[in-house]
């Protein structure tokens, strides 16, 4: 999954396209504010005004003008004064909002490596890399700069073509491939000078999306936008780059290509290349291939053998021939790229939703396993923090608190873990709670200085002057008694719709009768729970906010999970006379690991219902728990990862860090930086293992980093 994200942007800024480096403002301000750095908008970074002049090592470089963003910066047509040779200009910013003088100069530096280990290609070769000739990096400027000499980066990107021509044909896409696999096995077989590279690996791109790619008029597909360095530009930690990843993300890419026409036939649901109903039919060997390239099927061990087995391939009827013009070692010359692709369908791609959702679709897969590897492995490996009191809030009975109280790790708390995260630097962050009726969000805002920024579930819209940074994933568990004798998860077939909680949570519903004949004659006794974070997401997933449902839900009796879980388990057969017909909901971290109770399936509408937990069956695989299982005898279930993140349980919620759009106050560093610690290896482990659902799933065999065990 590519790492470089330019929207990560929008968050320091008031844009109103919500993406200031593709925005029309900042150009319209340089034309009616000759002279004008910032936009008169928002305040991002204006473009270069024509003739601007740019003064490097190797020559002096006159700016014709502004092509595109692209990436994590914005390209430009220029000139270089001295013999008139076209050059192509990427200007990347390092935004005061995030980055410190400190780390804008290492920025600065990281980037001057770029031009110095300039991949050189053996005399006569031709392996369609996009390198820069020279970098320009004024420390007095927060402004840097690539030079490309010629104009081949400015050639349309893949993502551009498909949204000219529409879904490539088998042939093309093999096309495609054996270009790029060409390129990426050179480009993996050169020694790494950047830390960022996993050592001993190769060069890794690290960023293989359709618009790191570019096509000429005859099919020659370039590599541009490596990961080494457009990664110094993203307001995020930077990452472990690996070759096998640039093999997944290959895959990807031309799983885009092929199916185009399909993700945009008008269905809200992402195409999913597990799914055999969505994939082309014409040519199956390609689509048995892609299965192996996206780690779906036995994984290849490097691009040079992914390649020669790409050559070995069958041909279908319709790709007959096709390589019989095309060398071992450059790329097929078809006529003209309009000529190949003028059959296709036009229709638009958003390239950057399947890089989004691919590996959701990939649980527990070596794709997975390989995006948990780019994490940074611990709390002691972020950088940029400095020393200070950093304190911050959240509800007093919320999901948060919960987390703080768990212990995961011996007989320490998350709390002693995280108050101080890395121990040589003395940031402390403390976590103070508020009374139900005050707002730990509007807090953040009113009195910066005492809560730097919030942790919540996100059940509203945040209040104007907030940023959300997603950290996991929450949510709720509704349930019932586990009891045999009277048994509700049987009768209700594990499952309940939103419709029937509405009618039950509102008072509609009063005997378990009503739902159906096979039903036992049972009085329906729902339970409120006290934590106002469950509360709201339950009125805003289940009653849709309706003023008039809520009234008749707060009429509910209301007691705490804890309570609740207690009556359901102590003294269990005095408990099933008094607790058989009760329904209640709870916080994700607080009831997902309960055996007493059965955590129902949720239905929507006509989709089939989502189990939430999930079993391990005797041979590895898992499956949703039932109720047949007993759940006290049996290991602790899984949360369905895959259900949380694409949103399909329909209780499910993000876990925010919310912090101040303001960058005068301290929230907007302390927030983000707080986030980078959770987003670790053994940050994400550690919110999976007090009943979150990670960004990033830990494989099985995952273990704390020894800086966290000695502690």
């Amino acid at each position: 999954m590519p790492i470089v994200d330019s929207n990560v942007l929008a968050k320091f800024y008031r844009c109103t396209q919500n993406a200031p480096l593709g925005c029309r403002k900042p150009i319209e301000t340089t034309e009616k504010i000759p002279g004008a750095k910032f936009c008169m908008e928002c305040g991002f970074p204006t473009t270069l005004p024509v003739q601007t002049e740019l003064r490097g090592s190797l020559g002096t470089y006159r700016i014709s003008e502004m092509l595109r963003s692209q990436g994590m910066g914005r390209l430009y047509r220029g000139t270089q004064t001295n013999n008139g040779q076209s050059v192509v200009v990427k200007e990347y910013l390092l935004p005061k909002q995030y980055f410190n003088a400190v780390e804008a100069q290492q920025r600065r530096t990281a980037l001057g490596q770029v031009a110095k280990g300039n991949l050189t290609t053996p005399k006569g070769r031709e392996f369609r890399l996009v390198s820069p000739s020279e970098t320009i990096a004024d420390p007095s400027s927060d402004r840097v700069y690539l030079i490309f000499s010629g104009e081949i980066a400015t050639l349309p990107t893949l993502k551009q073509a498909l949204r000219e021509t529409g879904a490539f044909s088998a042939s093309q896409v093999r096309q495609v491939l054996n270009q790029i696999l060409q390129s990426l096995h050179f480009l993996h077989s050169q020694p790494s000078s950047f830390a960022s590279v996993a050592i001993g690996s190769g060069t890794a791109h690290g960023n293989l999306r359709l618009d790191s790619l570019v096509i000429s008029d005859s099919g020659y597909v370039y590599v541009c936008d490596l990961a080494s360095w457009e990664q110094l530009f993203v307001p995020a930690p930077r990452q472990v780059l690996l070759p096998e990843q640039d093999l997944i993300d290959l895959g990807a890419i031309a799983f885009a290509l092929w199916t185009a026409e399909a993700i945009h036939s008008g269905s809200d649901a992402p195409l999913n290349p597990r799914e055999a109903q969505h994939w082309p039919q014409d040519d199956p060997p390609l689509k048995d291939f892609l299965l192996r390239l996206l780690g779906l099927e036995t994984p290849f061990n490097s691009a040079a053998e992914a390649r020669q087995a790409l050559i070995k391939l069958p041909q279908p009827e319709t790709a007959a021939g096709f390589y019989r013009n095309l060398s071992p070692e450059s790329p097929a010359k078809p006529k003209s790229r309009k000529y190949w692709l003028l059959s296709l369908l036009a229709l638009p791609l958003l390239g950057g939703l399947l890089w989004l959702l691919l590996p959701r679709f990939m649980s527990n897969s070596y794709a997975e396993t390989n995006s948990f590897k780019h994490l940074l492995p611990s709390f002691a490996d972020v950088n940029g923090i400095q020393p200070g009191q950093y304190p911050y809030t959240g509800e007093g009975l919320g999901t948060w608190t919960t987390v703080l109280d768990k212990k995961p790790v011996s007989d320490r708390k998350i709390r002693a873990l995280l108050t101080q995260p890395k121990l040589d630097i003395a940031a402390i962050f403390n976590y103070r709670t508020y009374a139900p009726q005050r707002s730990p969000l509007n807090e953040v805002l009113e009195a910066n200085a005492k809560a730097n920024f919030a942790i919540a579930s996100l059940s509203t819209q945040l209040p104007e002057g907030l940023i959300p940074e997603t950290i996991a994933y929450d949510g709720l568990l509704v349930y019932v008694p586990a009891y045999k004798s009277q048994n509700l998860p049987s009768a209700l077939r594990g499952k309940i719709s939103l419709a029937q909680l509405q009618q039950i949570f509102t008072g509609q519903l009063t005997n378990w009768k009503q739902l159906g004949s096979d039903f036992p004659n049972l009085p329906i006794k729902p339970y409120r729970p006290m934590e106002p974070e469950a509360l709201r997401l339950f009125q805003q997933k289940v009653l849709g906010n309706d003023p008039s449902l809520i009234a008749q839900f707060s009429k509910i009796e209301q007691r705490s999970t804890f309570d609740t879980l207690r009556s359901i388990a102590v003294g269990e057969k005095q408990a099933q006379k008094t607790e058989a017909g009760s329904i209640s909901f709870g916080l994700l971290t607080q009831t997902w690991d309960q055996c007493k109770i059965y955590p129902l399936a949720i239905a929507q509408e006509n989709v089939d219902p989502v189990q939430p937990l999930l079993r391990e069956t005797t041979n590895g695989t898992m499956q949703p728990i039932s109720p047949s299982d007993n759940l006290c005898l049996e290991k602790k279930p899984l949360l369905n990862i895959s259900a949380f993140h694409t949103a399909t349980y329909p209780l499910s919620a993000p876990l925010i860090i919310a912090y101040p759009r303001d960058n005068n106050l301290p929230g907007n560093v302390s927030g983000p930086l707080f986030a980078n610690f959770l987003k670790t290896q053994d940050g994400q482990y550690l919110l999976q293992q007090a009943g979150l659902v990670p960004l990033q799933t830990p494989p099985k065999n995952y273990t704390l980093s020894s800086a966290i065990l000695n502690r």
